[in-house]
């Protein structure tokens, strides 16, 4: 009896761990589709709004949903105070908190960070190919995000019901 209990508690454990782990690919999926979501707003804020970028930052914030509202609120916060002397400052300084709720590759990263470098360096035809250069790169990040969720999340969930099962049936 001990031993059926046993097999069956690691069957459920494993099984947790693989569909918790197979979320990860999810996570990441929705949080690009919210980045480029703020990429969109941020674009006709700065462009077609001519708001100030610690104005609009602080807009997009209220837009979006937690990790990232809070993360560009606090940029936006750093830029008002005038703690920082750039956006990319304000980002890189800001990220530090919150790197472990962000789910971002690093070609993800990459764009990001292109992105905030040369944000508010430029003319408005500048900021516009940048947003421009930004958003595609976030398409296509996207794009690769949905196809491995959709492969990867299958697979780690039945990869764990898997193993837990493997390692039950040995136990008894």
């Amino acid at each position: 009896m001990l031993k059926l209990t046993l097999g069956i508690v690691i069957f459920l454990i494993c099984s947790y761990v693989g569909f918790q782990y197979g979320e990860t690919f999810r996570k990441r999926t929705v949080f690009l589709k919210e980045i480029l979501k703020g990429l969109v707003i941020l674009q006709n804020d700065i462009l077609y709004g001519a708001m100030p970028l610690p104005e609009a930052l602080n807009n997009l914030s209220k837009k979006l949903t937690k990790p990232l509202s809070t993360f560009l609120s606090g940029v936006s916060k750093k830029l008002i105070d005038g703690s920082v002397d750039s956006v990319f400052q304000g980002v890189q300084s800001e990220y530090k908190y919150y790197e472990n709720e962000f789910y971002l590759y690093d070609e993800d990263k990459k764009v990001l960070e292109d992105f905030f470098k040369s944000l508010g360096e430029s003319g408005v035809y500048g900021q516009e190919k940048i947003f421009t250069l930004a958003i595609e790169g976030i398409k296509v990040n996207l794009k690769d995000s949905e196809e491995a969720a959709k492969k990867n999340i299958k697979l780690y969930r039945y990869l764990g019901a898997c193993i837990g099962g493997m390692i039950g049936i040995f136990i008894l």
